[in-house]
């Protein structure tokens, strides 16, 4: 097996294990980023969102009722699950489409999306710059991509230097009350061929 797989398998188990608990464990955490991101973002009714890496779905929870249309992908089957019960607690029964697939191969087609969200994913990919790539093939013109890296393990020059890969205008939201780098990417796909 290629050692790329081998990574992402681990990362499946590790999600895996903790779907259940994953909530009690990183929930706060999240909702802050998400909160420091949605003060940043101008979300539009008519928008049509990825979250990237989804997990158990905490996204579902602050713009199922902002947007007509949710996308959450992830490659671990039980956080998807309990992201599944979350929209059915919610009373939400359409617009969401959970799906499992990996992040490096999104299964759309190019310039689909108006906003995405990738909280929590470039450390536990095995190629963080082939997976901005993917999410910016996706995503629509005059988009924008919300990405979040741990600092324990990102400098914030090399957050910045595989940011800078992509090509795309991007602003570091700072914030103190989380343990990652935040950072807003603006897509221009005219300028930046």
């Amino acid at each position: 097996m290629p050692k790329i797989w081998r990574q992402k398998k681990s990362v499946i188990r590790h999600y895996n294990r903790l779907a259940e608990i994953y909530d009690s464990l990183y929930g706060e955490e999240q909702k802050t980023k998400i909160t420091s991101i949605l003060k940043m973002m101008k979300i539009r009714r008519e928008d049509l969102v990825l979250d990237a890496g989804c997990g158990t779905g905490l996204l579902i929870d602050h713009l199922m009722l902002k947007v007509n249309h949710f996308v959450g992908l992830d490659i671990a089957g039980n956080v998807l699950k309990v992201a599944l019960e979350r929209s059915r607690r919610l009373g939400i029964k359409r617009n969401i489409s959970l799906i499992k697939a990996d992040i490096d191969a999104v299964p759309f087609r190019d310039n689909v999306f108006d906003k995405i969200f990738a909280l929590t994913l470039l450390q536990n990919v095995p190629e963080p710059c082939k997976t901005l790539r993917e999410i910016v093939r996706v995503a629509k013109n005059r988009s924008e991509i919300a990405v979040t890296g741990l600092k324990k393990h990102f400098a914030k020059e090399d957050f910045d230097r595989i940011i800078r890969k992509i090509g795309q205008e991007h602003i570091f939201v700072e914030s103190s009350e989380t343990h990652d780098f935040i950072v807003l990417i603006r897509i221009d796909k005219v300028k930046n061929k």
